[in-house]
């Protein structure tokens, strides 16, 4: 247990907002309950071929700054209340590649949606006045913001901290991934044993985090507490997973406290490509002999990049708030029967936390576990 004073500086959460191909959190959760799915058909006469993209419904043509801007604008909305709150703390914002299809046409410069100015362009969107920090480490960019956050709460080194991840869909980032074959022609399908690649997706995310002290001290509810973290590289290949899940596998160690805190729910990576599926399986199944239930949002969303891991941490408060995981769409059972996946139904918590973690290329690893904030 932490002395009372660390516990006066616990980090927890106490507002979160995203904004996804069904909508902003409402409607997501709304959406992956009723088994909604928010992929839809992406012509790209450039790679010959349709795609289905998690798109959001808003302006700007993909990969473009205007079209950035409309999701950062259009997350922080509703927290317009709290920028008394917001206002002079920290700042992280995780992307990959920003407006990454601004680089493209020749001549294009002044560029100003790029993944190094994504943290000054959210800063005076949000007129956020303290520290601003842009993280980047490839698709577990969004969950290691939300550790550095914790980190510098806990540490005392700051009271407030917003983490924000955003990335958009662009031809850069689509080439991309069907150049390395692994995009499905057909919305993926997390841990499916006929999955055959991921979907991209777009996104924005937004946790506000406090120390527990100051959440007390201004009344602000209290959504969760973050009750742990890990991160660690397998440093195994440039694209490819260690098949041993040995970054994974660190990250569980660490989050869990060598497997002292119960995990009663898991907001998996499940991208639903080959290896990646099979990489997490190896880690769940030699953390736990029985895993606690799973569940991945990307057969709904789509693969949302460096935003994925902060609006799967939104998403998994509400698991918190209802006890339940919902389901994984596109997966229909097969490859790993000794796994709780949620599949097409709802699958209940086995006590209050859930680990949301992500994997990238590089061989980073990152998980956050949130605990309901009475536990």
């Amino acid at each position: 247990m932490p002395s009372p004073a660390s516990a006066a500086n616990t980090p927890v959460v106490v507002a979160a907002e995203v904004l996804t191909a069904l909508g902003r959190l409402d409607d997501t959760w709304q959406g992956l309950l009723a088994g909604k799915c928010g992929l839809r058909p992406f012509a790209a006469p450039d790679l010959g071929s349709t795609y289905p993209l998690g798109l959001l419904k808003g302006s700007g043509e993909i990969g473009s700054p205007a079209r950035l801007e409309f999701a950062l604008r259009e997350v922080s909305r509703p927290l317009a209340a709290m920028a008394g709150i917001i206002g002079p703390g920290e700042l992280l914002v995780a992307t990959t590649k920003g407006a990454a299809d601004e680089l493209l046409p020749p001549g294009a410069k002044p560029w100003r949606g790029q993944a190094w100015q994504a943290g000054t362009l959210t800063a005076g969107i949000l007129g956020c006045r303290g520290a601003v920090q842009t993280v980047s480490a490839a698709c577990a960019s969004g969950t290691l913001a939300l550790i550095q956050a914790a980190l510098k709460i806990r540490r005392g080194d700051c009271e407030v901290a917003t983490v924000i991840g955003v990335d958009i869909a662009s031809r850069f980032v689509l080439a991309g991934f069907a150049c390395l074959q692994a995009l499905d022609p057909e919305p993926c399908r997390p841990f499916a044993a006929d999955r055959q690649g991921l979907s991209l997706g777009e996104s924005a995310g937004l946790l506000v985090l406090t120390s527990a002290a100051f959440a007390a001290a201004h009344s602000l509810p209290v959504l969760a507490r973050v009750a742990g973290w890990g991160a660690a590289s397998d440093a195994t290949h440039i694209t490819a997973p260690s098949r041993e899940a040995r970054g994974l596998r660190e990250v569980l160690r660490l989050a869990t406290g060598n497997g002292t805190v119960a995990v009663g729910g898991i907001n998996a990576h499940g991208t639903g490509t080959r290896y990646n599926d099979a990489m997490e399986m190896t880690a769940f199944l030699g953390q736990w002999p029985k895993p606690p239930p799973i569940h991945s949002v990307k057969g709904a969303l789509g693969h949302c990049l460096g935003a994925a891991g902060v609006i799967e941490a939104a998403i998994a408060l509400r698991s918190l708030q209802s006890g339940h995981l919902p389901p994984t769409i596109g997966h229909a059972g097969g490859e790993f029967p000794d796994a709780p996946i949620s599949g097409t139904a709802v699958l209940p918590l086995t006590c209050p936390t859930v680990l949301s973690c992500n994997s990238g290329f590089g061989g980073i690893n990152a998980g956050i576990l949130l605990a309901a904030p009475d536990r």
